[in-house]
């Protein structure tokens, strides 16, 4: 300011003024913060994190690979595709699971499991709605589990064998069983556990009405759009307001709808369709993994080779199944056993039958030069470059391989199902397909008593620390008397726009929980 201001008043007045308004504007904004930060931290909220999960009216659009649901009732509705629509997005389960699969709170906060593993007492969550409004307590479980297992709905046989189900209030419910099911918990997280809302007289058919983050707003033989329910009664909303579900036949129509921005999401994906989208500007591909496990299936039947246990260790020593997963482009790990990474149970196996040249041959030597005849490879066209390492692996040990490809996966199964071959690449994908070893009418035709006993153990288990054990111990025997050759467990790809968050990575083809999308 110059001398003239300096001397006058007037103008002294007005600085003053406009500092004093500077000052109350400055701690204004400072205590607008502090009591923001105090709210925040009586609701015990992160103030930082609840930026992050403001919602938006927003639409994603997500492309799947396969038919849609012929219609919404998961109660009887069969296959994969109406378990990802709905369950975990329109649908909850009295216990839930992580995105690694591990047991955690659903519809009940907490349980218990008796010592004798028969009474599970499960305490449930406060304040829970439907989305219609209704009030979802206790009655509403024992409700759910009594029609599931009185009208036989999908996977009512995993809850085992029930003695009772009570709800000595409206917060808790008590199981009470005939005898241990260490799977219990497991069932509970699956279709069996889902909660219907006793009030609701709604055909099922084309209505779901649930408790979860969305409902569905409209379905068709095309498409399913899920909308925001934004009287949720959990504490987080979902992210978006609106995803539509697009089904596809085929793969290549859901890459080109990817490509021209029709969706912004594709699942699941082939690993050469991950491959090309990569190269892909504007698109990010991303893997997981899931059930899938990759395999050379031996078929022990009386008839076929393999029915050796001798010619099976040879064979697993002479193949290199480490460096087969290593070259392989959908191989998320290598195996070993019969469990998978997210299975109930698992333990890395790859060290019981290392690629040994030398000891494969010592175990041949047991064999007169002609005793053991040509060996039937089948592999799926997919694969035929795993099934050409593998016969020239085996040719090393002096035996013959006709190696046949087939055009497709199912084609392999046929023939496996058929019992017309030695050794077969296939896949198994569903959770806990391990106990197929104890089966000697099954595919592999293996049977071994220790191997049925162990299972057994497992089975009567009473609680779930036990039962993790014996299942290693059942998959480690499995694994040493040699019923197939583990080569890895498949990945799962995912293709998302840039800039698009909040996608689940692992078992997408089961279970495809969307409301952290946007």
């Amino acid at each position: 300011m110059d001398e003239q201001g300096q001397n006058n008043p007037k103008a002294q007045a007005m600085k003053a003024e406009a500092t004093r308004w500077l000052v109350f504007f400055g701690v204004a904004a400072v205590l607008a913060v502090v009591m923001w930060l105090g709210w925040s931290l009586v609701n015990l909220r992160n103030p930082i994190t609840s930026l992050s999960s403001l919602t938006s009216e927003s639409t994603m659009s997500v492309g799947i690979a396969g038919d849609a649901p012929k219609n919404l009732d998961i109660r009887t509705e069969q296959g994969d595709e109406v378990e990802q629509a709905l369950l975990g997005n329109v649908y909850e389960t009295l216990v839930s699971r992580s995105d690694t699969n591990k047991l955690q709170p659903g519809i009940a906060r907490s349980w218990q499991a008796s010592d004798d593993g028969l009474t599970y007492t499960f305490t449930l969550q406060s304040n829970m709605t439907f989305s219609n409004g209704d009030k979802l307590d206790a009655s509403d479980v024992v409700w759910s589990l009594q029609n599931t297992v009185n009208n036989q709905y999908v996977d009512a046989d995993q809850l085992g064998d029930l003695k009772e189900i009570t709800n000595p209030d409206e917060n808790t419910v008590v199981i009470t069983l005939n005898q241990p099911n260490p799977r219990l918990l497991r069932a509970l997280s699956g279709r069996a556990g889902i909660v219907y809302d006793e009030q609701n007289d709604a055909n099922y058919k084309n209505t779901a009405v649930g408790s979860g983050p969305f409902t569905v707003k409209s379905s068709s033989s095309s498409q399913i759009v899920l909308q925001r329910n934004d009287a949720y009664w959990g504490s987080t909303k979902a992210a978006c307001g609106q995803i539509v579900l697009y089904y596809y036949s085929s793969e290549s129509s859901m890459v080109n709808a990817l490509k021209g921005g029709k969706i912004s999401m594709a699942v699941p994906l082939s690993a050469s369709s991950a491959e090309a989208l990569q190269k892909q500007s504007g698109i990010t591909v991303d893997n997981g993994v899931g059930f899938d496990k990759v395999l050379l299936a031996f078929n022990s039947a009386n008839e076929s080779p393999f029915s050796d246990e001798q010619i099976r260790k040879m064979t697993r020593f002479a193949i290199d199944a480490a460096s087969i997963a290593k070259d392989a482009k959908d191989a998320y790990a290598a195996l070993g056993g019969p469990i998978g990474p997210l299975e109930d149970g698992y333990e890395d196996l790859t060290g019981l039958f290392p690629y040994d040249l030398q000891q494969a041959r010592q175990l041949r030597s047991y064999f007169g030069a002609n005793y053991i005849a040509t060996i039937d490879l089948l592999v799926p066209k997919e694969y035929e470059q795993i099934g050409n390492t593998v016969k020239s692996q085996i040719e090393q040990l002096n035996i013959g391989v006709n190696l046949e490809v087939l055009d497709t996966a199912t084609e392999v199964t046929e023939r496996m199902n058929a019992g017309t071959y030695n050794i077969a690449l296939t896949t198994m994908g569903d959770e806990g397909d391990a106990s197929v070893f104890t089966n000697g009418q099954s595919v592999f035709h293996f049977e071994n008593g220790d191997v049925q006993q162990a299972y057994a153990n497992a089975s009567a288990a009473t609680n779930d620390t036990d039962y993790q054990a014996r299942m290693r111990d059942y998959a480690r025997t499995v694994s040493e008397n040699a019923a197939s050759d583990w080569l890895y467990a498949r990945k799962t790809f995912i293709a998302v726009e840039d800039g698009v968050q909040g996608y689940p990575k692992n078992m997408t083809d089961r279970f495809l929980p969307l409301s952290r999308l946007e």
